[in-house]
């Protein structure tokens, strides 16, 4: 949660952070005069037979009309397991996290945008499970969990608003982790006893510009 934390505010101080290093003005350097983006929105991933829904924060700063590079973290979850009886409940939960960081072209038609991006860097997956009991509360513990390279190539569509907010309509990722077969398996991630994992992400949500 820390690490998620710290990367979460990367990447919300990333625009304000760049254009100051950057030195140059806050002119428009892309036709909708956006120098850099924050997208935040509602994620679905889907991996083999499971399906995650989950966040995804991404900030991107343009160095011109056409390149620029984004910074994107993502948070998934699905619960396994879990039944309930008189009040007594059990589950299992499982959690799919990404932090990646990698180029991005864009091309601009007037307020809208359509991008394309290859990113890199880090997957985590974990497996918990917790407990219910009446009277007592909820408890719920992490099992355990592993880290491995991932990387992700996709794109979207942003539908421009005014200057400065969008919607970003779509965007599609296929993502490759490289969990080992025993850490797929441990974590829930995965069935099968290969070390590469195929997924496809689905994310939509509001863009600021600045």
């Amino acid at each position: 949660m820390r690490k998620c934390g710290i990367l979460m505010s990367i990447i919300l101080s990333l625009p304000s952070v760049l254009v100051a290093q950057s030195g140059l003005p806050r002119a428009a350097v892309t036709e909708n005069g956006t120098r850099a983006t924050v997208f935040g929105g509602y994620s679905y991933l889907r991996n083999n037979i499971n399906g995650f829904s989950g966040w995804e924060g991404q900030g991107t700063f343009n160095f011109n009309r056409y390149l620029g590079v984004t910074a994107d973290i993502s948070g998934a979850s699905l619960t396994p397991f879990s039944f309930s009886v008189l009040g007594l409940s059990a589950s299992t939960y499982q959690h799919l996290n990404n932090y990646l960081f990698g180029p991005t072209v864009t091309a601009d038609f007037g307020r809208s945008a359509v991008f394309a991006h290859a990113l890199f860097g880090e997957a985590r997956s974990s497996l918990g499970a917790g407990v219910g009991i009446p009277i007592i509360g909820g408890v719920s513990t992490g099992l355990t969990s592993a880290s491995a390279f991932a990387m992700a190539f996709g794109g979207g569509i942003d539908i421009g608003l005014t200057r400065r907010l969008a919607i970003r309509a779509v965007q599609v990722d296929y993502i490759r982790s490289q969990f080992s077969a025993t850490d797929a398996l441990t974590t829930g991630l995965s069935s099968s006893l290969g070390n590469r994992q195929n997924s496809f992400r689905y994310s939509t949500g509001v863009v600021f510009r600045f």
